[in-house]
């Protein structure tokens, strides 16, 4: 009819990357099917270099979740996911799905384990940071919405399907969702360099969100200014800083420590 706009198709909306949606690799495509939360759209694999056992079990969570499952060589699978360490194995894959940040707060625990992720731009640290956060039991991860590596199959693949079984909210604004935990009871731990406090002399035992910095720039001046403390992870290297998973992953450590122990 004349006048009148011909209604656009939808397509479905598909994991943020360049290679169009698809995670690879057997660790991140398994832990996916496994954990059941972040439904495929598809898998593609190559029976050809799947073990038996891994490909029954390809199967079966494919048969129970209804997924469709096809095959291809791994030519057809090179080219779709444009890389050669696909491990016979592909999934084409909705957004992921993020936690309401609200809700996120009203289901801390009495003494909750955060981190706080300001503007982790490399997927491979973010992935890395998910890794260690699953590792050590973290309880929530907030994220912002700027300069912020976004949830793709590189920070999928980085954290073996770590990201799978964490509870991620993504905000507008970070200084705001800390006064929030404030509100809550929950402390705000800084990582700094130019802090004298060591990650030990503090009392993680409680309440803690724990701040990770942009791997340039570090944190915010407005978070920084919210903290209850900043701490500084020793060193006696020659490097005067480290890098934003690996520290990520010693203050997750000394923090599952600090309450083993108690």
């Amino acid at each position: 009819m004349v006048g009148k706009k011909r209604k656009k198709r939808r397509s479905k909306s598909t994991l943020g990357n360049h290679q169009r949606g698809w995670l690879w690799g057997r660790h991140a495509v398994l832990e996916t099917l496994r954990a059941g939360r972040w439904r495929p759209y598809e898998l593609l694999v190559c029976d050809d270099l799947l073990e038996a056992a891994v490909l029954k079990e390809i199967q079966q969570c494919c048969d129970g979740d209804q997924i469709p499952l096809g095959f291809t060589d791994a030519n057809g699978l090179e080219d779709l996911v444009r890389a050669r360490d696909h491990q016979g194995v592909a999934a084409r894959m909705p957004e992921f799905p993020l936690k309401d940040f609200e809700e996120l707060v009203s289901e801390l625990s009495e003494k909750p384990f955060l981190l706080i992720l300001d503007r982790i731009q490399d997927p491979y640290n973010f992935g890395s940071i998910l890794r260690s956060a699953d590792l050590f039991g973290v309880d929530g991860i907030i994220i912002g919405d700027r300069e912020q590596a976004g949830i793709s199959s590189h920070v999928v693949r980085s954290s073996s399907g770590a990201v799978n079984y964490l509870n991620i909210a993504q905000v507008e604004s970070l200084p705001a969702a800390a006064q929030q935990l404030q509100s809550a009871g929950v402390q705000l731990i800084s990582a700094s360099e130019k802090a004298e406090t060591s990650p030990a002399e503090l009392d993680l035992t409680q309440g803690s969100a724990i701040i990770i910095g942009n791997e340039g720039a570090g944190v915010a001046s407005e978070l920084i200014e919210q903290c209850t403390t900043l701490c500084a992870i020793p060193q006696t290297g020659h490097v005067d800083s480290l890098n934003a998973a690996v520290a990520a992953g010693i203050l997750c450590y000394e923090v599952q420590r600090q309450r083993r122990r108690s």
